[in-house]
């Protein structure tokens, strides 16, 4: 497995840990569950990256006052779990031609290549 899916493995593993839904695969994307974008990362040498992750906690549309309470109460389990978030900020996602409100989170991985 290379570093980039094991960032990938180790952040799906803490959000079940943590009760939270989540998925991969934007065909199978549904409200109420965090996305697991694809890693960036900033190479510092041959075996050293700083990679990130984005998670997208996904709400129901029309992102109401239920919804956004959900979309918080979700961020704050994931900042209560193993996970370690640098940055997050409210956002829309456009999924299978459905916008869903979003909070998108910045989590900080450590992998070995």
């Amino acid at each position: 497995m290379g570093f980039l899916q094991d960032a990938i493995t180790k952040c799906s593993a803490a959000l079940t840990a943590a009760n939270v839904p989540w998925a991969n695969d934007p065909g199978v994307i549904r409200p109420k569950c965090v996305m697991i974008e694809l890693p960036s990362f900033s190479q510092y040498a041959k075996a050293v990256s700083d990679v990130r992750v984005t998670l997208r906690v996904c709400g129901s549309p029309p992102g109401n006052a239920a919804t956004n309470k959900w979309i918080m109460d979700t961020v704050e389990t994931i900042m209560a779990s193993t996970i370690i978030v640098e940055s997050g900020s409210p956002s829309l996602a456009d999924y299978g031609n459905q916008q869903l409100p979003t909070y998108d989170l910045v989590a900080r991985v450590g992998t070995n290549r």
